[in-house]
């Protein structure tokens, strides 16, 4: 047998244009070796592995089973590679909703929204090489762009030496140009607590009524006179109590997915600016906004307890756990067969990587135990602060979810409904699609072509 010639390992290179012409879910590695597996032997005596329990039961339950084919393997070795940015204000409002950047690559019409595995802000500006991946085509129609799965990635040039790093690693953020402000005196420091979705406020100018695009910050910040003044040299020491809201607004608003991966971690915000706002013309509050100046460090996670509120209506914890199934568009998620997670707030859209098999981490949420005679049920509601991050990525699984704008008189009843009987409403409309669906039409089961929840 001969050898393999160097160039048939050599991976061909694509560019993000190529991406985009792919039409189905597509998979792709720039290395194609794998470790080979221990041949076993024809007297093994070793008994024969238990079937996982998550495996078994997602084996019975419908809603558990890929509703699509798995991705489409690449059969030879590609390279991917592009520069790393953040989304534009004209993109699509689902990517400057996510949790990662997005790539491009020459030319610059070519640009693709990114969910990145291991994301590192240091790479913001920077090329990359994407060493395995997957692609999702768009639902929508006109060519819009699909989602880049980024699995393994590294950057084209390392520094070298390497540099010593920091508490604080500066986040190579930029704002549009403008006129500087002298007000953006304003700095804080400490811990990410949660990030809202991108929306839209109207304001008031001097020269007429308009809007603002933006979202909010909510940090625990440290009280001590020297960090309003400078940044600090490490966590020790500090008095995280007071709790301040941050709007990032106009340019900074593209800043939102490296905010969601921040939450948790120390970050250090100077350049802002204090601005009152109104709320409904009856109450007025001091917020600090983000300006031309706004400059951005992070630090480590803090692992000290901070101050919270346990009151059952508001919202935090923690939870990650393995997708075993979806329902009404992505409005209901079952995690580890065990609890319910309902996407109530329509302005956190699903992720396209919330799939069936993929393991995701959900921060800040209510908490609502429904004891029933014959079960116990935890159900954990999203709210305008609730964040939701992939640890990793489904390959059993390519159906994304796709919300439309407009209510249908069902959506609007079931949004009127409380959080439990909500649930129970879309479980039950889901069961009847599931059970009626060879019969009759969307239409004549949900009274609707299109129901949007």
């Amino acid at each position: 047998m001969e050898e393999p010639s160097p160039a048939a390992d050599t991976p061909r290179r694509l560019a993000v244009a190529d991406l985009l012409l792919l039409r189905r879910p597509t998979t792709g590695a720039s290395s194609l070796h794998f470790p080979s597996a221990p041949v076993s032997t024809a007297h093994s005596t070793s008994p024969p592995r238990k079937k996982p329990k998550l495996a078994a039961a997602a084996s019975s339950n419908p809603a558990s089973k890929p509703s699509t084919a798995p991705f489409a393997p690449i059969s030879h070795p590609v390279l991917l590679s592009g520069m790393l940015s953040l989304p534009s204000a004209a993109s699509p409002a689902a990517c400057r909703n996510s949790t990662s950047p997005s790539s491009s690559s020459p030319p610059a019409a070519a640009s693709v929204c990114c969910c990145i595995l291991d994301f590192d802000p240091a790479a913001l500006g920077r090329e990359i090489r994407v060493l395995a991946w997957n692609y999702l085509p768009s639902v929508r129609l006109h060519g819009t762009a699909g989602v880049l799965e980024v699995v393994r990635w590294c950057l084209v040039e390392e520094p070298t030496p390497a540099p010593k790093p920091a508490f604080l690693a500066t986040i190579p953020l930029k704002c549009a140009p403008k006129n500087a402000d002298l007000a953006a005196r304003n700095c804080v420091f400490g811990v990410l607590r949660s990030v809202s979705a991108v929306f839209s406020m109207p304001r008031v100018k001097s020269d007429g009524s308009g809007s603002s695009v933006g979202f909010l910050a909510e940090l625990i910040c440290c009280g001590c006179r020297q960090c309003q003044k400078s940044p600090p040299k490490g966590d020790q020491g500090h008095n995280f109590e007071a709790v301040k809201f941050l709007y990032f607004i106009e340019s900074a608003s593209t800043w939102r997915p490296v905010l969601t991966w921040l939450v948790g971690k120390l970050v250090y915000i100077s350049g802002l600016k204090k601005q009152m706002v109104s709320v409904r013309e009856k109450a007025s509050y001091t917020m600090l906004v983000s300006s031309t100046k706004t400059t951005m460090a992070w630090g480590p996670s803090y692992r000290v307890n901070l101050p919270s509120d346990c009151l059952p209506e508001n919202c935090g914890g923690v939870y990650a756990g393995v997708i075993t199934g979806i329902f009404m568009q992505g409005a209901v998620v079952e995690l580890d067969n065990a609890v319910w997670l309902l996407i109530d707030d329509q302005e956190l859209p699903p992720s396209h990587s919330l799939r069936v098999g993929a393991v995701i981490s959900v921060k800040n949420f209510r908490t609502i135990n429904l004891k029933l005679s014959w079960t116990r049920i935890v159900l954990l509601a999203t709210c305008s602060k609730t964040n939701i991050t992939v640890k990793y990525f489904s390959m059993v699984d390519s159906k994304t979810y796709m919300k439309t704008e407009s209510k249908s008189l069902l959506g609007k009843f079931v949004e009127s409904l409380d959080m439990p009987a909500r649930f129970w409403i879309l479980l039950l409309i889901s069961c009847f699609k599931q059970k009626f669906t060879k019969l009759f039409s969307d239409k004549e089961i949900l009274g609707s072509q299109n129901v949007c929840f």
